[in-house]
């Protein structure tokens, strides 16, 4: 049975709760939706299902509005949040006590992780090398189909890095994001 787009509470109410913490962000992305929208994506439970749409364009003003590199950041320090949500929390210790503290066996749990926190927005596959990984998003609904969807993924990964100290780069290929794909090429040491 086919969903309409939606992601996890727990996402999008750990990311608008940071936006509440930085009055410029959250000023931007109120001019984009509405009061009551944004007050259900802040106060939404874990394990609910959101509308894809709302939180897709809560990032794209976001992104428009602090540019690349801030919004990048900002997706870094979500990963850190994140760490400490226990649903998240366990990925990311199970993926490293199987596959090593490396970030290519993070990385691995990835799709797995994309999938229990997302439901009809495209699918998350990754084919990894002992210091490379490929990570792509196909089928990401009309919503998703903008430049901020590639550049959360980047700033997700290059998070994980962090969280594992190792220095990493991240390249985004969204040159077919009309079709629903992005493709994230990332480097660690």
């Amino acid at each position: 049975m086919a969903h309409e787009p939606a992601y996890r509470g727990t996402m999008v109410s750990t990311v608008v709760r940071m936006m509440d913490d930085d009055s410029e962000i959250l000023e931007a992305v109120e001019q984009q939706l509405p009061q009551p929208i944004l007050h259900r994506m802040r106060t939404s439970t874990r394990l609910a299902w959101l509308p894809a749409e709302p939180f897709d364009l809560l990032k794209q003003a976001h992104f428009e509005h602090v540019g690349l590199e801030r919004y990048v950041a900002f997706w870094r320090r979500y990963m850190t949040q994140v760490a400490v949500n226990p649903l998240f929390r366990n990925l990311l210790e199970g993926g490293k006590r199987i596959f090593g503290g490396a970030p290519s066996g993070v990385i691995k749990w990835m799709p797995k992780g994309w999938g229990l926190s997302t439901r009809g927005c495209g699918t998350f596959s990754a084919d990894i090398t002992e210091t490379t990984a490929t990570l792509t998003l196909e089928d990401a609904p009309p919503s998703s189909r903008q430049s901020s969807t590639g550049h959360t993924s980047k700033g997700t990964i290059l998070g994980l890095c962090d969280l594992l100290s190792i220095e990493g780069t991240v390249e985004v290929d969204d040159s077919r994001m009309n079709e629903g794909r992005f493709v994230m090429h990332a480097r660690w040491a």
